[in-house]
Protein backbone atom coordinates (compact mmCIF):
# COMPACT_ATOMS: atom_id res chain seq x y z
CA UNK A 1 0.00 0.00 0.00
CA UNK A 2 2.90 2.27 0.87
CA UNK A 3 3.23 2.76 -3.20
CA UNK A 4 0.47 4.51 -3.62
CA UNK A 5 1.00 6.99 -1.38
CA UNK A 6 2.82 10.00 -2.31
CA UNK A 7 6.48 9.93 -1.30
CA UNK A 8 6.05 13.25 0.82
CA UNK A 9 3.34 12.11 2.85
CA UNK A 10 5.13 8.37 3.36
CA UNK A 11 8.73 10.69 4.48
CA UNK A 12 6.50 12.36 6.87
CA UNK A 13 4.90 9.67 8.00
CA UNK A 14 8.20 7.59 8.63
CA UNK A 15 10.34 10.84 10.41
CA UNK A 16 7.68 10.70 13.50
CA UNK A 17 8.94 6.83 14.46
CA UNK A 18 11.51 6.19 16.45
CA UNK A 19 14.87 5.91 15.10
CA UNK A 20 15.13 2.00 16.38
CA UNK A 21 12.20 1.36 14.29
CA UNK A 22 12.95 2.87 11.06
CA UNK A 23 16.10 0.49 11.48
CA UNK A 24 14.01 -2.23 11.87
CA UNK A 25 11.88 -1.75 9.02
CA UNK A 26 15.10 -1.59 6.40
CA UNK A 27 14.71 -5.13 6.50
CA UNK A 28 10.98 -4.94 5.02
CA UNK A 29 11.88 -4.81 1.43
CA UNK A 30 14.24 -2.91 -0.88
CA UNK A 31 12.12 -0.32 -1.06
CA UNK A 32 11.88 0.36 2.57
CA UNK A 33 15.64 -0.10 2.77
CA UNK A 34 15.86 2.52 -0.20
CA UNK A 35 13.76 4.98 1.83
CA UNK A 36 15.45 4.88 5.18
CA UNK A 37 18.83 5.70 3.43
CA UNK A 38 16.93 9.17 1.68
CA UNK A 39 18.52 11.55 2.38
CA UNK A 40 15.36 14.04 2.85
CA UNK A 41 13.80 11.37 5.52
CA UNK A 42 17.51 11.62 7.36
CA UNK A 43 17.21 15.36 7.75
CA UNK A 44 13.01 15.32 8.81
CA UNK A 45 13.38 12.27 11.43
CA UNK A 46 16.82 14.65 12.74
CA UNK A 47 14.69 17.93 12.79
CA UNK A 48 11.34 15.47 14.62
CA UNK A 49 13.84 13.94 17.18
CA UNK A 50 15.13 17.41 18.38
CA UNK A 51 11.77 18.02 19.20
CA UNK A 52 11.87 15.70 22.31
CA UNK A 53 14.42 15.07 24.95
CA UNK A 54 17.92 13.89 23.71
CA UNK A 55 19.59 10.30 24.49
CA UNK A 56 22.46 9.69 26.79
CA UNK A 57 25.59 7.24 25.35
CA UNK A 58 27.47 5.52 28.31
CA UNK A 59 30.94 5.17 27.64
CA UNK A 60 32.11 2.65 29.75
CA UNK A 61 35.87 1.33 30.13
CA UNK A 62 35.44 -1.55 33.34
CA UNK A 63 35.29 -4.48 33.54
CA UNK A 64 35.67 -4.56 29.72
CA UNK A 65 36.92 -1.50 27.60
CA UNK A 66 35.41 0.15 24.94
CA UNK A 67 31.54 -0.49 26.18
CA UNK A 68 28.97 2.36 24.97
CA UNK A 69 25.33 2.02 26.21
CA UNK A 70 22.43 4.17 25.07
CA UNK A 71 19.31 5.51 27.09
CA UNK A 72 16.63 7.43 25.42
CA UNK A 73 15.27 10.31 27.64
CA UNK A 74 12.40 11.35 25.84
CA UNK A 75 11.14 7.74 27.24
CA UNK A 76 11.72 8.68 30.95
CA UNK A 77 8.14 9.39 31.63
CA UNK A 78 7.24 5.60 30.56
CA UNK A 79 6.70 2.65 33.06
CA UNK A 80 9.60 1.00 31.69
CA UNK A 81 12.94 2.30 30.46
CA UNK A 82 16.55 0.74 30.31
CA UNK A 83 19.96 0.83 28.99
CA UNK A 84 20.65 -0.38 25.41
CA UNK A 85 24.04 -1.91 24.97
CA UNK A 86 25.35 -0.65 21.60
CA UNK A 87 26.99 -2.76 19.43
CA UNK A 88 30.72 -1.33 18.93
CA UNK A 89 33.25 -2.09 15.99
CA UNK A 90 36.50 -3.45 16.98
CA UNK A 91 39.04 -0.49 17.63
CA UNK A 92 41.54 0.50 19.91
CA UNK A 93 40.77 1.81 23.24
CA UNK A 94 39.06 4.80 22.66
CA UNK A 95 38.11 7.99 24.24
CA UNK A 96 34.28 9.76 23.42
CA UNK A 97 35.17 13.24 22.03
CA UNK A 98 32.23 14.38 21.07
CA UNK A 99 28.67 13.97 19.67
CA UNK A 100 27.34 16.59 16.78
CA UNK A 101 24.22 15.88 15.21
CA UNK A 102 23.85 12.44 15.11
CA UNK A 103 27.45 11.09 15.07
CA UNK A 104 30.21 10.46 17.71
CA UNK A 105 33.52 11.36 17.24
CA UNK A 106 36.34 9.11 18.77
CA UNK A 107 40.25 9.07 19.27
CA UNK A 108 42.66 6.43 20.48
CA UNK A 109 43.09 6.99 23.67
CA UNK A 110 46.64 6.17 24.35
CA UNK A 111 48.24 7.89 21.19
CA UNK A 112 45.44 9.98 20.10
CA UNK A 113 46.70 10.49 16.49
CA UNK A 114 43.46 7.87 14.82
CA UNK A 115 40.20 9.52 14.98
CA UNK A 116 36.83 7.89 14.13
CA UNK A 117 33.42 9.29 13.31
CA UNK A 118 30.55 7.12 14.26
CA UNK A 119 27.04 6.47 14.31
CA UNK A 120 25.69 4.27 17.31
CA UNK A 121 22.86 4.11 15.31
CA UNK A 122 23.83 2.58 12.05
CA UNK A 123 27.05 1.44 12.88
CA UNK A 124 28.64 2.83 10.59
CA UNK A 125 32.05 4.51 11.20
CA UNK A 126 35.03 5.70 8.91
CA UNK A 127 38.45 6.32 10.21
CA UNK A 128 40.42 9.89 9.84
CA UNK A 129 43.29 10.77 8.17
CA UNK A 130 46.02 11.06 10.12
CA UNK A 131 46.98 14.91 11.10
CA UNK A 132 50.38 15.80 11.15
CA UNK A 133 52.09 14.55 14.20
CA UNK A 134 53.69 16.30 16.46
CA UNK A 135 56.49 14.80 19.11
CA UNK A 136 55.28 15.01 22.70
CA UNK A 137 51.77 16.31 21.22
CA UNK A 138 49.00 17.15 24.16
CA UNK A 139 45.65 17.63 21.68
CA UNK A 140 42.25 19.01 22.57
CA UNK A 141 39.98 18.11 20.19
CA UNK A 142 36.67 19.90 19.25
CA UNK A 143 33.64 18.37 16.59
CA UNK A 144 30.27 20.36 14.85
CA UNK A 145 28.63 20.88 12.38
CA UNK A 146 28.32 23.61 9.80
CA UNK A 147 24.41 24.55 9.18
CA UNK A 148 25.53 26.63 6.02
CA UNK A 149 27.48 24.23 4.31
CA UNK A 150 25.85 21.03 6.14
CA UNK A 151 29.59 19.60 6.74
CA UNK A 152 31.00 18.15 9.65
CA UNK A 153 34.19 19.64 10.97
CA UNK A 154 37.03 18.06 13.27
CA UNK A 155 39.33 20.70 15.12
CA UNK A 156 42.43 20.12 16.91
CA UNK A 157 44.74 22.30 18.82
CA UNK A 158 48.04 20.70 19.55
CA UNK A 159 50.12 21.61 22.11
CA UNK A 160 53.39 20.24 22.74
CA UNK A 161 54.58 19.46 25.91
CA UNK A 162 58.28 21.80 26.30
CA UNK A 163 61.58 20.06 28.69
CA UNK A 164 61.15 21.73 32.06
CA UNK A 165 63.33 20.10 35.06
CA UNK A 166 61.44 20.79 38.04
CA UNK A 167 58.13 20.21 36.45
CA UNK A 168 58.77 17.39 34.78
CA UNK A 169 57.34 18.97 31.93
CA UNK A 170 55.64 22.07 30.98
CA UNK A 171 52.88 22.60 27.97
CA UNK A 172 53.52 25.44 25.85
CA UNK A 173 50.94 28.22 25.66
CA UNK A 174 50.10 27.94 22.02
CA UNK A 175 48.62 25.86 19.72
CA UNK A 176 49.03 24.58 16.53
CA UNK A 177 45.40 24.13 15.10
CA UNK A 178 44.42 21.82 12.40
CA UNK A 179 41.31 20.98 11.15
CA UNK A 180 39.87 18.15 9.13
CA UNK A 181 36.43 18.75 7.05
CA UNK A 182 34.53 15.01 6.95
CA UNK A 183 34.82 13.82 3.37
CA UNK A 184 38.29 15.68 2.68
CA UNK A 185 41.27 13.48 2.11
CA UNK A 186 43.85 16.19 4.24
CA UNK A 187 43.76 18.27 7.51
CA UNK A 188 44.62 21.88 7.05
CA UNK A 189 46.43 24.54 8.85
CA UNK A 190 45.26 27.17 10.88
CA UNK A 191 46.48 30.25 12.89
CA UNK A 192 47.89 29.37 16.27
CA UNK A 193 45.86 29.72 19.29
CA UNK A 194 47.71 31.65 21.98
CA UNK A 195 44.83 30.16 24.40
CA UNK A 196 45.10 27.07 26.21
CA UNK A 197 41.99 25.02 25.94
CA UNK A 198 40.57 22.57 28.62
CA UNK A 199 39.28 19.13 26.85
CA UNK A 200 35.87 18.71 29.36
CA UNK A 201 33.94 15.63 29.09
CA UNK A 202 32.55 17.16 25.99
CA UNK A 203 32.98 20.87 23.80
CA UNK A 204 29.65 22.88 24.06
CA UNK A 205 28.44 23.49 20.76
CA UNK A 206 25.78 26.91 20.57
CA UNK A 207 24.88 29.22 18.02
CA UNK A 208 26.98 27.31 14.97
CA UNK A 209 30.19 27.61 17.26
CA UNK A 210 32.10 24.89 19.73
CA UNK A 211 33.01 26.48 23.15
CA UNK A 212 36.04 25.39 26.01
CA UNK A 213 36.84 27.07 28.81
CA UNK A 214 40.78 27.74 28.88
CA UNK A 215 43.41 27.12 31.92
CA UNK A 216 44.43 30.49 33.61
CA UNK A 217 47.46 31.82 31.74
CA UNK A 218 50.89 31.94 33.35
CA UNK A 219 51.43 34.66 35.21
CA UNK A 220 47.89 36.04 34.37
CA UNK A 221 45.04 35.89 36.44
CA UNK A 222 41.19 34.72 35.14
CA UNK A 223 40.10 31.73 32.35
CA UNK A 224 38.92 32.58 29.49
CA UNK A 225 35.51 30.84 27.51
CA UNK A 226 37.47 30.65 23.80
CA UNK A 227 34.68 29.80 20.77
CA UNK A 228 35.28 28.42 17.15
CA UNK A 229 32.95 29.53 14.16
CA UNK A 230 32.61 26.58 12.50
CA UNK A 231 31.87 28.71 9.37
CA UNK A 232 34.41 31.09 8.95
CA UNK A 233 37.02 28.96 11.41
CA UNK A 234 37.87 31.30 13.64
CA UNK A 235 38.68 31.26 17.10
CA UNK A 236 37.24 34.04 19.46
CA UNK A 237 36.65 34.97 23.50
CA UNK A 238 33.75 35.10 24.40
CA UNK A 239 32.31 38.32 26.63
CA UNK A 240 32.15 36.95 30.63
CA UNK A 241 29.98 38.43 33.21
CA UNK A 242 30.93 40.32 36.14
CA UNK A 243 31.27 37.30 38.15
CA UNK A 244 33.97 36.11 40.42
CA UNK A 245 33.22 32.68 39.82
CA UNK A 246 34.20 32.26 36.22
CA UNK A 247 37.37 33.55 36.81
CA UNK A 248 38.62 30.68 38.42
CA UNK A 249 38.64 26.98 36.66
CA UNK A 250 36.06 25.54 39.06
CA UNK A 251 32.94 26.37 36.01
CA UNK A 252 32.12 24.03 33.18
CA UNK A 253 29.92 24.95 29.97
CA UNK A 254 26.45 23.61 28.94
CA UNK A 255 23.52 24.32 26.60
CA UNK A 256 20.42 24.71 28.14
CA UNK A 257 17.37 25.24 26.36
CA UNK A 258 19.85 26.19 23.18
CA UNK A 259 22.00 29.39 25.56
CA UNK A 260 25.60 29.18 26.53
CA UNK A 261 25.60 28.42 29.95
CA UNK A 262 27.88 28.31 32.85
CA UNK A 263 27.59 26.20 35.94
CA UNK A 264 29.69 27.64 38.52
CA UNK A 265 30.80 25.11 41.62
CA UNK A 266 31.67 26.13 45.04
CA UNK A 267 33.18 23.92 47.93
CA UNK A 268 30.02 23.06 49.65
CA UNK A 269 28.36 21.31 46.69
CA UNK A 270 26.35 23.89 45.05
CA UNK A 271 25.84 25.59 41.68
CA UNK A 272 25.44 29.09 40.67
CA UNK A 273 23.94 28.83 36.77
CA UNK A 274 24.55 32.00 34.41
CA UNK A 275 23.23 31.58 31.31
CA UNK A 276 23.52 34.14 28.26
CA UNK A 277 20.19 35.11 26.79
CA UNK A 278 22.14 36.87 23.72
CA UNK A 279 24.73 35.26 22.08
CA UNK A 280 27.80 36.96 22.56
CA UNK A 281 26.35 39.90 24.45
CA UNK A 282 27.80 39.89 27.92
CA UNK A 283 25.23 42.04 29.41
CA UNK A 284 22.48 39.66 28.64
CA UNK A 285 24.57 37.03 31.07
CA UNK A 286 21.99 36.52 34.14
CA UNK A 287 22.09 34.59 37.28
CA UNK A 288 19.42 32.10 36.52
CA UNK A 289 18.73 29.88 39.56
CA UNK A 290 21.27 27.76 41.94
CA UNK A 291 21.73 24.16 42.58
CA UNK A 292 21.58 23.21 46.07
CA UNK A 293 23.98 20.38 47.64
CA UNK A 294 22.63 16.66 47.10
CA UNK A 295 24.49 13.56 47.49
CA UNK A 296 22.45 10.25 45.31
CA UNK A 297 21.56 7.48 47.40
CA UNK A 298 24.17 5.27 45.22
CA UNK A 299 27.24 7.79 46.29
CA UNK A 300 26.09 7.58 50.18
CA UNK A 301 25.57 3.69 50.06
CA UNK A 302 29.24 2.95 48.15
CA UNK A 303 32.07 1.15 49.88
CA UNK A 304 34.73 3.89 48.43
CA UNK A 305 37.63 1.81 49.81
CA UNK A 306 36.95 -1.75 47.84
CA UNK A 307 33.60 -0.96 45.37
CA UNK A 308 35.36 2.03 43.63
CA UNK A 309 38.98 1.68 43.47
CA UNK A 310 38.61 -0.47 39.99
CA UNK A 311 36.79 3.02 38.49
CA UNK A 312 39.35 5.08 40.21
CA UNK A 313 42.36 3.44 37.98
CA UNK A 314 40.13 4.00 34.71
CA UNK A 315 41.30 6.84 32.84
CA UNK A 316 36.83 7.87 32.96
CA UNK A 317 37.58 8.80 36.72
CA UNK A 318 40.29 10.97 36.42
CA UNK A 319 37.56 13.27 34.07
CA UNK A 320 34.73 13.10 36.04
CA UNK A 321 33.93 15.98 38.24
CA UNK A 322 31.83 15.53 41.44
CA UNK A 323 28.89 16.85 39.65
CA UNK A 324 28.09 17.86 35.93
CA UNK A 325 25.36 19.33 34.49
CA UNK A 326 24.10 17.50 31.48
CA UNK A 327 21.51 19.16 29.52
CA UNK A 328 18.06 20.65 30.04
CA UNK A 329 14.83 18.46 29.82
CA UNK A 330 11.86 19.46 27.81
CA UNK A 331 9.33 19.67 31.23
CA UNK A 332 11.80 21.91 32.34
CA UNK A 333 14.38 19.72 34.70
CA UNK A 334 17.63 19.66 34.65
CA UNK A 335 19.49 16.74 34.55
CA UNK A 336 22.69 16.11 36.17
CA UNK A 337 25.94 13.29 36.40
CA UNK A 338 27.11 12.73 40.40
CA UNK A 339 30.47 11.30 40.01
CA UNK A 340 30.43 9.14 36.90
CA UNK A 341 27.38 6.79 38.62
CA UNK A 342 24.17 8.43 39.17
CA UNK A 343 21.92 10.04 37.39
CA UNK A 344 19.80 12.76 38.73
CA UNK A 345 16.50 15.55 38.05
CA UNK A 346 16.91 18.67 40.08
CA UNK A 347 13.35 20.34 39.98
CA UNK A 348 13.71 24.30 39.30
CA UNK A 349 10.38 24.95 40.36
CA UNK A 350 10.32 23.51 43.84
CA UNK A 351 14.34 22.64 44.15
CA UNK A 352 14.11 19.30 44.62
CA UNK A 353 16.00 16.18 43.78
CA UNK A 354 14.93 12.99 42.14
CA UNK A 355 17.33 9.83 41.78
CA UNK A 356 17.18 7.47 38.63
CA UNK A 357 17.63 4.18 38.19
CA UNK A 358 17.61 2.13 34.90
CA UNK A 359 18.37 -1.33 34.85
CA UNK A 360 21.13 -2.11 32.89
CA UNK A 361 22.98 1.14 33.51
CA UNK A 362 26.46 0.47 34.34
CA UNK A 363 28.28 0.98 37.55
CA UNK A 364 30.41 3.62 36.11
CA UNK A 365 30.32 5.45 33.16
CA UNK A 366 31.10 8.99 31.08
CA UNK A 367 27.96 10.51 29.90
CA UNK A 368 27.74 12.16 26.33
CA UNK A 369 24.34 14.08 25.30
CA UNK A 370 23.61 12.46 21.88
CA UNK A 371 21.00 12.68 19.01
CA UNK A 372 19.99 9.89 17.58
CA UNK A 373 20.02 9.71 13.75
CA UNK A 374 19.94 7.64 10.60
CA UNK A 375 23.01 10.00 9.11
CA UNK A 376 25.56 7.47 7.15
CA UNK A 377 28.84 8.18 6.98
CA UNK A 378 30.13 8.25 3.13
Amino acid sequence: MIEYLPREVVLDILSRLPVTSLLHSKLVCKAWHNLVQDPDLVCMQFSSAIEHDPCLIFHCDYPIQNQLYSLELSALSKDVQRVNKIRVPVLPEFEVLGSCKGLLCLCDSSAKDIVYVYNPCTRDYIELPKSTELLNQNPVFGFGFNQTTSQYKVVKAVYQKLPFRRCGGLISLQAEVQILTLGSPAWRNLKKLPYHLYQGPSQVSVCGRLHWRSWPRLFRSGCSIISFDLEDEQFRVVPKPDCDGLDRPNFHLVDLGGCLSAAIFDTYGQFEIWIMKEYNVKESWIKEFNIGNHVPRSLEEMDWNSAAQPFRDSKLYQKSSFVRILCLLKNGDILLLYKGRALVTYDRKDGTFKDLTFPGLPSWFVAVVHELSLQWIF
